[in-house]
């Protein structure tokens, strides 16, 4: 978007600024591109890691100048998820931006802007840029007075329509001498869209500054705000716009009817709730200094105006990492990091990895259920985030000097919580779905038997579950029973206080019959033994015939803790009356301190000297080997399908797939874990 210098509205020659970061545990690779473009900028590759940042410039000649359609979009793809700052400055005047991912993006917005009729130079302004071709572009104006917008041959006024087609990395500026907050722009296929100003004041104060904004589209707006006016700046203007018709807006209880397409400005002076009973867009401006420009005087206060868009306390995140911008003078600023957190949870809060004295903490607020204030922040790279790993919050990176000052929220949710045709969903807790509708998510906690968003449902749509499972310490009986033929095999395993085991074999004639195999398993807890024996008794018959097998084992564990188990397996197979001798042989293994799993014999038969640690090795290998190639299947087949999926991208209008990749878009989480839970406010001023 266009920046103007401050003092006579030339346009910037400074580079374009972007900052970005991760919060990935791996390292994630960027390519930055302006693929259409490409003989300006011939792009950067890096690698990024979480917690540090990356600054990139970008050739002042990309910056868009007047009205006017071009073909200097800027594309940036990464391996995992990144989040990206914006700088755009020009001497003496600055403001940055929280750039919005791709895959977030939408087909519908209301952009807000700003305007102030102090000198010839002023323009509100309103960029948008194409994701891919042939997207249809309908834009209507604002029914504001003294619109005039000149495009491509043809005039538009206040209410027009323009109707034009944009293709991918196209990028469209308007410019307008009045304020073009309330634009509506729908479109075919997705886009971006900017709002702001190329240089502007606001409020009383006569310091001019650049002001922007990356707004998001409609489906991702909330309801809910806490807002933190900036220190020393009061008051500060509060712009309201609505998606819908009969939105009613509370700020500090106080009701504001909107309609579609409009807006509602209100100035607050001290932290502030606002709650709607339909989703809307809620945008903070920092007036203009009001202090001398070689002096002082009581009361007044330096900075520029700035633009910063108010998270909904329904998107806050857990982690945001964020640098401290340089003025457009290479100057540091005075930075400040506005807060807003569910009441009880600020001292959770840990910069750079430490947790903040409260005296560190400046004007905190304790209102409806939630602690706002602000913290100052030294020049350089950040990380902010809350120790529990689950208590979300929002803040606002704002930093100003005499002549210039920003202002943009560090990070937040971007899930899809305002769907025209939003339908109940099966709940999975964690699937950062809105599974009931109704504009939240993830919002309750299954199992905790409590209505945590007060809506007279309970675990309807949930972050997290509780687990129910309740631990014992009784003895625990399981008995299976198995079909043999021809043979039959008892297995007992116990765990008891053993100090002598026998076994007792005797061979008598039977038949060949379908017998039952009982397994009885029981566990206790003995008090510790003093010693370890184990004994294997092995007799055999001497026929030819079909055996007589007996293997009895008794382990009594030393440990204090161990258990005392005793295993005692038998076979038979079909015997004599010619059986008349046995021969028994008994012998002593050397004691161990641990003991394996008997293998079940599921009808071979085995050699008895086998042993068993050799059959558990191959089993692993086999395992092993089976895990891997199942996995490199996978890993194909998922590296096919994406091929797949991303060739079909382009073209498909399908309404079935629309919806199945509106839905798959729905549950990605641009920024930010997978299960959030929501910061729990009371709607009632306390």
């Amino acid at each position: 978007m266009e920046a103007d210098e401050a003092i006579h509205g030339k346009n910037s020659d400074s580079p374009l600024k972007l900052f970005i970061t991760t919060a990935s545990e791996f390292p994630v690779n960027v390519n930055i591109s302006a693929p259409m473009a490409n003989a300006i900028y011939q792009g950067d590759r890096f690698t990024i890691k979480k917690g540090t940042i990356q600054q990139v410039l970008i050739p002042k000649s990309l910056r868009l100048q007047g009205t006017e359609r071009a073909k200097k979009a800027i594309h940036i793809v990464s391996s995992a998820e990144i989040v990206v700052f914006g700088l755009n400055q020009a001497k003496y005047s600055t403001d940055g931006f929280l750039g919005i991912p791709l895959d977030v993006l939408g087909t519908k917005y209301f952009v807000p802007s700003f305007f102030e009729n102090g000198r010839d130079f002023f323009n509100s302004a309103i960029l948008i840029v194409g994701t891919q071709d042939r997207t249809i572009l309908n834009i209507k104006l604002p029914n504001t007075n003294n619109i005039r917008i000149h495009f491509e041959g043809k005039s538009y006024s206040h209410g027009d329509w323009m109707n034009l087609t944009i293709n991918k990395y196209d990028t469209l500026q308007l410019l307008c001498r009045a304020d073009l907050t309330g634009t509506l722009v729908l479109s075919s296929k997705k886009v971006s869209v900017f709002g702001g100003s190329t240089i502007t004041s606001v409020g009383i104060g006569s310091t001019k500054d650049h002001i922007e904004e990356h707004i998001p589209p409609v489906n991702v707006w909330g309801k809910k705000f806490a807002i933190n006016p900036i220190p020393d700046t009061n008051p500060n203007i509060l712009r309201f716009l609505a998606s819908e018709d009969n939105t009613m807006v509370n700020i500090n209880n106080k009701e504001i009817q909107i309609m579609a397409g409009n807006y509602s400005e209100a100035q607050v002076d001290r932290f502030s709730f606002v709650s709607a009973n339909k989703p809307i867009l809620t945008v903070q401006y920092v007036p203009s200094g009001t202090c001398p420009i070689n002096g002082f005087k009581p009361g007044c206060h330096k900075g520029d105006p700035s633009m910063t868009l108010i998270s909904p306390t329904e998107q806050n995140n857990l982690f945001y990492s964020f640098l401290t911008p340089v003025s457009s003078m290479n100057l540091n600023y005075s930075n400040i990091f506005l807060f807003v957190i569910e009441d009880g949870y600020e001292d959770g809060i840990f910069l750079d990895n430490s947790p903040i004295k409260r005296s560190d903490f400046h004007n905190v607020v304790h209102n409806h259920n939630i602690t706002a204030g602000y913290i100052r922040i030294s020049p350089g790279s950040h990380t902010i985030e809350h120790s529990s790993k689950k208590v979300p919050f929002g803040g606002i990176l704002y930093g100003g000097i005499e002549f210039e000052s920003y202002a943009f929220p560090v990070g937040q949710r971007f899930a899809t919580i305002n769907e025209e045709d939003c339908r109940s969903s099966v709940m999975s807790p964690g699937d950062g779905l809105d599974n009931d509708c109704d504009g939240q998510v993830d919002e309750e906690v299954c199992n905790d038997f409590k209505d945590n968003d007060k809506d007279g449902k309970t675990d309807e749509d949930c972050s997290i579950a509780l687990s129910t499972t309740v631990k014992t310490t009784s003895s625990t009986t399981i008995t299976t029973t198995k079909a043999a033929i021809k043979f039959s095999t008892s297995k007992s395993i116990f765990v008891s206080k053993v100090t002598t085991s026998n076994s007792t074999t005797s061979a008598s004639p039977t038949k060949a019959k379908l017998s039952k195999t009982n397994e009885t398993t029981t566990s206790t807890r003995p008090a510790p033994k003093s010693t370890t024996r184990i004994t294997k008794t092995l007799t055999e018959t001497t026929s030819p015939l079909p055996i007589v097998k007996s293997i009895t084992t008794t382990t009594t564990r030393t440990t204090p803790s161990a258990r005392t188990t005793s295993i005692t397996v038998s076979k038979r197979r079909m015997m004599t009356p010619s059986m008349k001798t046995a021969r028994a042989t008994t012998r002593k293994i050397p004691a161990v301190t641990t003991m394996s799993s008997v293998h079940q014999n599921s009808g071979m038969d085995e050699d008895p000297e086998r042993p068993v640690w050799l059959s558990y090795t191959e089993y692993g290998i086999i395992g092993c080997v089976s895990v891997v190639v199942i996995g490199v299947i996978g890993l194909c087949c998922k590296r096919c399908f994406g091929l797949l999926a991303k060739r079909s991208d382009d073209d498909d209008d399908d309404e079935e797939e629309k919806h199945r990749r509106k839905m798959y878009n729905k549950a990605r989480k641009a920024i930010g874990p997978p299960a959030i839970r929501p910061m729990y406010i009371e709607l009632q001023k306390t």
